[in-house]
């Protein structure tokens, strides 16, 4: 049988790095290491699905075969990313509002364009920011949708324990191609879910215990999922092809932070 591990990558540990007050990460982020004084999630599902426009990662194709998936960091992080994420000056000077679904958020700069979020991922609800493209080539943008996640199957994040948080990020790294996973404050009220997707898989194909081969994906994207102030279940992507950089992380998770529901 197949093993998979997770490379762990500059732009995981930039988001570490940019979210000093994380609670809790998972896989390659941490090795589930925990860092104290804030209570943190439980149990959920919640599915990257998968965007017409990105290549297929490789864990999520580990899942559709069966192969359980292994979280491991191989590798130490560029100083570049990190320092990037950390001490940018970060700047948000313009507020959209979405005309279909009424939220508003800080972004880095006005949008060259604005597309619903179904046209990247088909059923979705929401709207993709584009900073940057190259003809119909994404190559900056926030995608933002509502209804993000099951209600059901995912309790409130900001009044549960460790434990519980162990159970929620594992259950997602299991089910999902992350490179990492974290509970992390959104806001000094309000936490959230925040992953990266897997740059690269180590795969070993006879169990042997030694990877054989590796599997990458194109590109790699952050994403949030959270609840807001009335309780609408939101996710906030990340594109920024085609390398996540730390200045891109910095400002997404600043720019996350103010947004705010109809």
């Amino acid at each position: 049988m197949k093993a998979f591990s997770y490379v762990a990558t500059a732009a995981l540990s930039a988001a570490l790095l940019a979210n000093p007050a994380y609670i809790y990460a998972e896989g390659a982020a941490g090795e589930a290491s925990v860092k104290t004084t804030e209570q943190a999630p439980a149990e959920a599902s919640m599915k990257e699905p998968a965007a017409k426009t990105s290549a297929k990662e490789p864990a999520a194709e580990a899942s559709k075969k069966g192969h359980a998936a292994k979280a491991s960091a191989k590798e130490p992080s560029t100083e570049k990313a990190m320092r990037q994420s950390t001490q940018a000056d970060v700047a948000l000077p313009y507020t959209y509002t979405s005309k279909e679904y009424g939220f508003t958020i800080q972004c880095p700069q006005k949008p060259v364009g604005v597309i619903p979020a179904s046209a990247l991922y088909e059923g979705e609800k929401g709207d993709v920011l584009v900073f940057e493209n190259d003809a119909y080539n994404i190559k900056y943008a926030w995608i933002i949708t509502e209804d993000a996640f099951d209600d059901a199957k995912v309790p409130d994040l900001n009044t549960l324990d460790e434990k519980a948080a162990k159970e929620l990020l594992k259950g997602i790294m299991g089910s999902n191609g992350y490179e990492g996973i974290m509970l992390v404050n959104l806001s000094k009220t309000n936490k959230a879910i925040y992953a990266v997707t897997a740059k690269e898989v180590e795969i070993d194909t006879n169990g042997d215990g030694v990877p054989d081969e590796t599997g990458k994906a194109d590109t790699q994207m952050a994403v949030l999922f959270f609840r807001g102030e009335k309780g609408g279940r939101y996710a906030i992507k990340l594109i920024d092809n085609p390398v996540l950089r730390g200045s891109a992380l910095a400002a997404f998770q600043k720019g996350a932070a103010t947004f705010q529901e109809k």
